[in-house]
């Protein structure tokens, strides 16, 4: 008969830990390239150029209403 690994409480919580801390690298660093293309843009002074170029690209159409209100009625 084969013998199963259990996982144990602290196997748990060290694999969360390590979940929150992988998540807080890629935050960290999402948050650097961010900023580095933002001051890029700002160094090569083509903020108004680059926001019309990512509105353009990037632009959705407005959403039609329905008939319907998302608000209930009052009877």
């Amino acid at each position: 008969m084969k013998k199963r690994n259990t996982l144990t409480k602290h196997d748990l919580r060290r694999a969360i830990d390590n979940i929150y801390y992988q998540t807080q690298v890629l935050t960290m660093r999402m948050e650097d390239i961010e900023r580095v293309l933002s001051d890029y843009i700002e160094f090569e002074k083509n903020e108004d150029k680059f926001k019309k170029f990512v509105d353009g690209k990037y632009k959705q159409e407005e959403r039609k209403r329905s008939g319907k209100s998302t608000t209930p009625s009052e009877e």
